[in-house]
């Protein structure tokens, strides 16, 4: 797919999710999600990702921390204590992950 995030439609976004589903057992949706959300450009941080995906925010807290600590996805950039929203940014892995699910 070429086209600018901007202009994936909610379907898109679900079949790039569903991508890295099966490329990587491992992950679950809200995993992926959040994947193929930051590769895309729509979420770089926990809260903006909760909001526009309609989630909560502490699953997606969970979510973050456990591909963190344990896949290897991605990485904590940043943390703002008052807001407990977390930046995070997607490793080599990741981010070769999502591209493969978009293509």
């Amino acid at each position: 797919m070429t086209t600018a995030a901007d202009e994936r439609t909610e379907d898109d976004f679900l079949q790039i999710v569903s991508a890295i589903c099966v490329a990587d057992t491992s992950l679950n949706p809200l995993g992926a999600a959040l994947l193929a959300a930051n590769y895309l450009g729509i979420a770089k941080d926990t809260r903006t990702f909760a909001r526009k995906l309609g989630v909560e925010h502490a699953l997606v807290l969970r979510e973050i921390t456990a591909l963190d600590q344990h896949g290897g996805f991605l990485t904590i950039a940043g943390r703002n204590a008052r807001t407990q929203r977390l930046e995070f940014v997607l490793t080599g892995k990741g981010t070769r992950l999502a591209a493969l699910a978009c293509d």
